[in-house]
Parts: C-alpha cells; sequence; structure tokens
C-alpha cells in the first residue's frame, strides 16, 4: 500500500508541474517573442541485488520523473509598421546587455529608443550590435535589411548582433523572454536568418492545443487525487480493524 501511496502521489506531482507550465503558457499567448514551456516524461527501469544474490527488481513508476524544456519553435511574424520593431527567421537570437554586464539572448523584437538613442528591449536593456556594444542611433527613419544592417534615412548606421544557438537543451529562462546559455553554446548564424523589419514574432504558444491539453492534464490529476484519497481511505480501513478482537 505505500508503494501505491507513492506511486500515485508522484505521478500527481508530475500533473501539478504540467499543469503549471500550460497555465503559464496561456497566461503568455499573447506576448511578443514569448517561448513554451514544455515537460517531459520518462521512465527509468533499475535493480538492486538481494541480500542472497538474486536481484531485487523496483518499480520503474516509482522512478519516473518530468523535466521542463523550452521550446524553441518559431513562433508567427506579425507585421506592425512600427520602424522600431523587428523579427528574426531562422535560429537566431538579438543579443541584449544585461545590467550586470552579461549577455542573454531574446526573440522578442518590440524595441523602443531611449532618450539618447539608444535601441532598447521593452525591460530597458541595451540592444548589442555585431561588435558587442549597445546600439545607438541618430535621428530619423529607421529601417533594416535581411542581415541585420539598420538605416536612418537610408545611412548605414550599425548592425544587430545575431546569434545562434549551438544546443538548445542548454537554455533556460532568464526574466520573462529572455534567455540565457554558456557562452560556448552561442555560435554564428547561418544564411538562412533574416531580419524582418517593421515587425514582430509573437509567442509561439498554440492556444487550442494549450487549452486542450490543460482539460486533459486537470482530468489525469484529479483521477490521481482519487487514487490517493482510496489508498488513504484503506489505510485508515486497516489501522480501526486489523488487531481487533473479533466475538
Amino acid at each position: 500500500m505505500n508503494v501505491g501511496f507513492f506511486i500515485s502521489g508522484i505521478a500527481g506531482q508530475m500533473q501539478q508541474n504540467k499543469l503549471d507550465g500550460l497555465s503559464h503558457n496561456l497566461a503568455n499567448v499573447n506576448t511578443v517573442g514569448y517561448r513554451e514551456d514544455r515537460t517531459a516524461f520518462s521512465s527509468q527501469f533499475s535493480s538492486m541485488i538481494g541480500r542472497e544474490g538474486q536481484p531485487e527488481k523496483t518499480s520503474a513508476s516509482s522512478l519516473s520523473m518530468n523535466k521542463q524544456y523550452i521550446s524553441t519553435q518559431a513562433g508567427t511574424i506579425h507585421q506592425t509598421g512600427n520602424e522600431s520593431d523587428f523579427a528574426i527567421q531562422g535560429n537566431g537570437y538579438f543579443r541584449v546587455q544585461m545590467e550586470d554586464g552579461s549577455e542573454a539572448l531574446t526573440r522578442a523584437g518590440n524595441f523602443k529608443l531611449g532618450p539618447d538613442g539608444t535601441l532598447l528591449t521593452q525591460g530597458n536593456l541595451p540592444v548589442l550590435d555585431n561588435g558587442g556594444s549597445p546600439i545607438t542611433l541618430p535621428v530619423g527613419a529607421i529601417s533594416a535589411t535581411k542581415d541585420g544592417t539598420i538605416f536612418v534615412d537610408d545611412q548605414a548606421v550599425s548592425q544587430f548582433g545575431i546569434a545562434s544557438i549551438i544546443d538548445e537543451r542548454q537554455i533556460q529562462k532568464f526574466e520573462g523572454v529572455l534567455i540565457k546559455t554558456p557562452a560556448a553554446n552561442i555560435g554564428e548564424t547561418d544564411a538562412n536568418v533574416s531580419i524582418h523589419s517593421g515587425s514582430v514574432e509573437g509567442s509561439n504558444v498554440n492556444s487550442i492545443l494549450a487549452m486542450a491539453e490543460l482539460v486533459e492534464c486537470m482530468r489525469g490529476y484529479e483521477s490521481m487525487m482519487k487514487v490517493v484519497e482510496q489508498y488513504n481511505q484503506q489505510a485508515g480501513l486497516l489501522s480501526d480493524r486489523v488487531g481487533v478482537v473479533q466475538g
């Protein structure tokens, strides 16, 4: 019975973790550049040597686990007509300077201009050029070509610092739509990466699929809680009746 308690409790906890991730995704379905959180489940079979040299099997269910990872699937690019909006197509990310001087990556290209002409994220972090310096633009009409060159009044003034991620398993979210990864995991972009001026990339969350998963996850969680309740009732009956002398 203790094994049943443990297995159903772990299964319920995994469903709760997935439910939290789905809820967070749905809350950010309209967030520019948002990357979807996904949950993966896996099971591991294991055995231990018993006292007499015989294999002592352990339950695979008790070793089941789940882990969160970030989906890097591209979102839909929408035209906005805003000259400070930019979107990336392909495996590329805008480089952003954090307050501590380190770098982060993002797909959220809904930028704005600071008082001194610095190109900033919505969180007021400087966007970096291909040399690793903050992009500062003069007053004028802003546009960009597909290779990331920024023009002001048809004059080239800077170029976006676009980076690619080598191993997507080594990324983690940091403060909203920002992504952190080790420097060794950042590489150069290929020829398929292009910049779209006057556009932004939306969230990569499919709201219809997320809602369907949410309903399924809630049903699974409720089922596991019913199993735990049944085991709890059985434990109560055993506690009340075992050892009682009949007659």
